[in-house]
């Protein structure tokens, strides 16, 4: 299973526009499933959620923590599970991930656990594309 996705456009605050890379997957909750983009985030452990996003799917909080981003200001945030939908035509998958939630966030960032072991990620910026091969079909958080 081999397939790639191209980095989209978007416009930044400052008015500047810039690509991200950004995948399509689905979220499951409350017995619904709703589709989501993504940054893809080599530099994040874990999945972070906006707080607003694990309400409205009624993700389950298992715990507590408090984060250092990279403005160094601590965040305190809630932990959970998520079951994701990821793939491309016949080749989606469903996976568990460990998320944060957090009330300051405002885009669901896709981190390594979970995930990143899944496939082999190649990241092409001058392409502006990344490419996902499958690598294994056990999961750690099932």
């Amino acid at each position: 299973m081999s397939f790639s996705f191209k980095y989209k456009p978007v416009l930044l605050k400052s008015g500047r526009k810039t690509h991200r890379p950004l995948i399509p997957f689905t979220l499951i909750g409350n017995n619904k499933e709703y589709g989501f983009f993504g940054i893809l985030d080599s530099g994040s452990d874990l999945t972070v959620l906006p707080k607003e996003v694990a309400d409205f799917l009624g993700v389950k909080k298992i715990g507590e923590d408090e984060l250092t981003g990279i403005s160094n200001d601590k965040v305190k945030v809630d932990l959970g599970y998520i079951n994701i939908i990821f793939g491309k035509n016949r080749e989606e998958r469903e996976y568990t991930l460990p998320i944060l939630i957090n009330e300051k966030s405002d885009n669901i960032i896709i981190g390594r656990a979970g995930f990143f072991e899944q496939f082999k990620i190649t990241f092409c910026e001058a392409e502006k594309r990344m490419t996902f091969k499958k690598m294994f079909e056990k999961q750690k958080y099932k």
